[in-house]
């Protein structure tokens, strides 16, 4: 009766490291297709996408030149 709880648990366990990573999956694609998405609306729209890369705040306009807005992004 103890192993089979035992047994039990484990496979609870291992479910729910498999739905977290699922979980976690999912999230990355949707933050990959909000990029997407914002890249396509600037493009549409004539107008710019701001992101941070490597702790700089950059302003990229549709013709692709990017502009450094501020210097470093304080954490």
């Amino acid at each position: 009766m103890v192993d089979e709880n035992k047994q039990k648990n484990k496979r609870e366990q291992w479910k729910k490291k498999v739905m977290d990573n699922l979980k976690r999956e999912a999230v990355k694609n949707i933050i990959a297709r909000t990029g997407d998405l914002a890249r396509l609306d600037a493009k549409v729209n004539n107008t710019y996408t701001v992101y941070i890369k490597d702790g700089r705040m950059i302003k990229q306009p549709t013709n692709g030149k990017c502009v450094v807005i501020n210097g470093k992004i304080q954490n």
